[in-house]
């Protein structure tokens, strides 16, 4: 198990072992603080009751540090993971509520012979945990629990409908039956009586007492968070770099981290030979801008063919966002000269930053009109438009805004589908006779149904904005970062979720955080006119340019071939092979659903070899 996580803890292994109490703990490290061997894991408390492992940094650290010196707590080493152990030896589960940072940590109680095991507030850190038999075992990625001989690999077919509808797994599912990912923000007891999980901390659950501030002193407060974010994000005793496409979220963050550099703040980019998805150059205007020392290099299809199957075995599960293989080409760039680096990931979704949320308002303003009006102007637009190969096309636009036909009164329903691959009627044609009976009865409308219930906001575009953090980011950004960032043994830090700054973010009026406003007039005085007022360009692959390339002809032949669909037994091989020839042909766009199908069938491939 642990050489199965070498990746993420290149640097040092430690384990530990009690035979009476049937417990085995161990950890891989990637030395950020306290670059000595006293921080290796696992972390003792003074008497060695308890024993610590953790995945993750604590970004308050040295305050936790000298309140609990003051309390008599002794500490072995400075490695900022330490004061959780002693913290929990002061406050028990509580503990979770004192710690800033990203985590996935678990505490053996010796006295108690407890387990104690939780996740950050929006799980930028992986759990993944079996329970049967008996038996509980945990890490930090699916390959390390399936070297257990006793889980079986058995395909959860809840999760992967699931993934099909929404391109992730979502939590607490995992792809495999038995297997289950902790919730973000939760954690969980096991003694002998059981398992126990607990939700700690929830932004729908955040109160504040305080009056609405008025704009321009809501401004005063983000810059204020943003900064000391951005800071606290910056302790490490090795470099820190900052990933900086040249959107608004990454330039602001590069803004930031500058001021605090005492020499060149290192940023680090990478293009596209397509027009049209690539972004570089307004990389490197923000990098002159700010007199960083930039880094760039170039992704190309030779890239994403060279790297396809390394990637797609990190993963563990299918993933059905592409954008995680420039991720890993970067994150591999940035290894060779930084250990660790900030990333934007949670910007777009504190502030309203997607085109989602003006297509939600444009139909919540006009929703008077006749549904079957807005059905046929989009429909005129969809099928007057020609599909094309560039990022984010008009067309592309247009026909996502045609699958929200007949969910104009379900905003919560349309966005989903807006978001995700295949709708139910999709899913029906994709799947086989047998995939479809043996799905059960939970399926993607009670989960989608389950996440809007959570949100106990009845503004639509709040409620919205809840889906995007705790369904797309938590479950698909996040899960990209950490995966692609590990797979290179780099630390991806991400200071928009600094838990103060998101706090503050949710409490706010929509008026104030739509498509960034607010965010805009606080980091316009850091940044370039020509960056706060460019329109948003997501992070993508030329997909269906590259699959017309000769080049891709193998995968394709290996992943679309009729006679390994068939004898899978999960889909359709005449819907899916014309999903593949309708978009080839440029006839229809199926973007999203073929990179969902490819990356299913990619893991599918890679479970079937064991690897």
């Amino acid at each position: 198990m642990l050489a199965a996580l070498g990746h993420r803890g290149p640097d040092a292994r430690g384990e530990y072992r009690d035979p009476e109490a049937r417990l085995f703990l161990g950890a891989t490290r990637l030395s950020i603080v306290d670059l000595t061997a006293a921080g290796v894991q696992p972390i003792f408390n003074e008497e060695r009751s308890l024993i610590l492992v953790c995945n993750g940094e604590i970004y308050n650290a040295p305050i936790l540090r000298e309140e609990l010196r003051q309390r008599s707590h002794r500490f072995h080493s400075m490695t900022d993971i330490e004061v959780i152990v002693h913290l929990y030896e002061e406050m028990g589960e509580r503990c979770v509520e004192k710690l800033e940072g990203m985590f996935a940590f678990v505490i053996w109680d010796n006295r108690k012979k407890s387990l104690f095991a939780a996740r950050d507030r929006l799980g930028i850190k992986p759990l993944y945990y079996y329970h049967a038999g008996g038996v509980f075992a945990f890490a930090s990625e699916l390959k390390a629990l399936m070297k257990l001989p006793f889980i079986k690999r058995e395909l959860d077919l809840k999760a992967a409908d699931l993934y099909f509808a929404l391109e992730y797994v979502p939590a607490p599912f995992s792809i495999y039956q038995g297997v289950s990912k902790l919730m973000p923000g939760s954690f969980l007891v096991h003694t002998h009586d059981g398992l126990r999980e607990h939700s700690y901390w929830n932004l729908e659950n955040i109160k504040s007492d305080q009056p609405c501030p008025t704009f321009a002193q809501a401004g005063e407060r983000l810059e204020e968070l943003l900064k000391g974010a951005v800071k606290d994000h910056l302790v490490a005793d090795v470099p820190v770099g900052v990933l900086l496409s040249g959107g608004l979220d990454s330039s602001a963050l590069a803004a930031f981290a500058a001021r605090n550099f005492p020499g060149k703040c290192r940023t680090f980019s990478i293009g596209f030979e397509e027009e049209s998805f690539d972004e570089s150059r307004y990389a490197r205007q923000v990098a002159r801008f700010l007199g960083t020392h930039h880094h760039h290099d170039v992704y190309t299809l030779d890239h994403f063919l060279k790297d396809f199957s390394l990637v797609t075995q990190h993963l563990d599960e299918p993933l059905g966002d592409l954008s995680v293989f420039p991720t890993h080409f970067l994150s591999r760039f940035v290894r060779q000269h930084v250990k660790t680096a900030l990333s934007g990931e949670g910007g777009d979704e504190l502030f309203m930053g997607y085109p989602t949320y003006p297509a939600h308002k444009f139909l919540e303003t006009f929703k008077r009109m006749s549904p079957g009006l807005l059905t046929r102007v989009s429909a005129f637009l969809a099928g007057s438009l020609p599909v094309s190969a560039e990022y984010f096309s008009l067309g592309f636009k247009a026909r996502q805004f045609l699958r929200a036909e007949g969910v104009w009164d379900h905003p919560s329903a349309r966005h989903l589908r807006w978001m995700g691959a295949f709708t139910e009627a999709e899913k029906s044609g994709l799947y086989s006779s047998n995939f479809k009976a043996r799905t059960g009865a939970f399926g993607f409308k009670e989960y989608s149904s389950g996440l809007v219930e959570k949100s106990r906001n009845d503004a639509v575009l709040k409620k919205i904005q809840y889906m995007d953090i705790y369904g797309y980011l938590t479950d698909d950004l996040l899960v990209k970062a950490d995966r692609a960032s590990m797979a290179a043994s780099l630390e991806l830090r991400v200071p928009f979720l600094d838990r103060k700054l998101m706090e503050f973010a949710w409490s706010l009026p929509a008026e104030y955080i739509f498509q960034k406003k607010l965010f805009r007039s606080v980091v316009g005085k850091y940044l370039p006119r020509v960056t706060t007022q460019r329109k948003k360009k997501g992070f993508a692959i030329p997909f269906t340019r590259w699959l017309q390339d000769k080049r891709v002809q193998p995968l394709v032949d290996e992943l679309f071939d009729e006679g390994f669909i068939k004898k899978q037994g999960l889909f359709e091989p005449l819907y899916v092979k014309q999903m593949l020839v309708e978009h080839k042909g440029l006839k229809k766009d199926h973007r999203k659903k073929l990179g969902t199908y490819i990356m299913f069938q990619a893991w599918f491939k890679k479970e079937k070899a064991g690897l």
